[in-house]
């Protein structure tokens, strides 16, 4: 067990409290432009968006453990397990959250698999929201981001992390990019889809 103190605060914890996780960032296209160029339907846009994400976790998206949505964005935590199937299920699930998404509005997706941080007791107030889905992969999908937006990569549905397409059938592509992924900055590929991953996918 390893003993940690932070601000005065000590945690033990051991390598189970970090939890095998998928994390996907979707985010919203144009709608930054639309809200710089003075057009209302940005916002009404990212109302409509937040309240399909709520609507669509509630009633479904089984596999979907936790959804922090915000402006034109959402972050998604899956957490993984032994079940036999379980990241093609999580990948389809969130493809066909896509779908209704890109109705209201086009939308990339970004997914990587990691460890979330463990959690600190007892920490959360009114004022404070601890998001489980803290954790390396979490800051991936930002890394992710930022290399596509440099490289001025455009008109993709998806970019799926090479150790999640190992698991997934067909969410390899003839297309990728290498990240230097956090920690330690070792590379890995990370696949990218014109379309969505499954054809027929309702």
């Amino acid at each position: 067990m390893t003993n940690r103190s932070v601000h005065g605060i000590s945690e033990g914890y051991t390598l189970s409290n970090w939890r095998d996780c998928i994390i996907v960032l979707m985010d919203l296209i144009g709608i930054k432009r639309r809200a710089l160029m003075g057009d209302r339907r940005a916002s009404k846009l990212m109302r409509a968006f937040h309240q399909l994400v709520r609507n669509e976790i509630d009633s479904g998206c089984r596999p979907v453990d936790q959804a922090y949505v915000w402006n034109d964005s959402v972050i998604l935590l899956a957490y993984l397990d032994r079940r036999k199937g379980r990241y093609e299920k999580i990948m389809q699930a969130i493809d066909a959250l896509k779908r209704k998404v890109d109705l209201l509005a086009p939308s990339y997706a970004i997914a990587v698999e990691g460890q979330t941080f463990p959690a600190y007791p007892n920490l959360d107030t009114s004022r404070v929201v601890t998001i489980k889905a803290s954790s390396y992969a979490m800051a991936n999908c930002f890394k992710i981001e930022a290399k596509v937006k440099k490289n001025k990569i455009r008109n993709k549905f998806w970019y799926v992390d090479t150790r999640i397409a190992k698991k997934v059938p067909g969410a390899k592509a003839d297309e990728w990019i290498t990240v230097h992924m956090l920690p330690g900055g070792n590379p890995r590929t990370v696949y990218m889809h014109s379309s969505y991953l499954w054809a027929n996918l309702k």
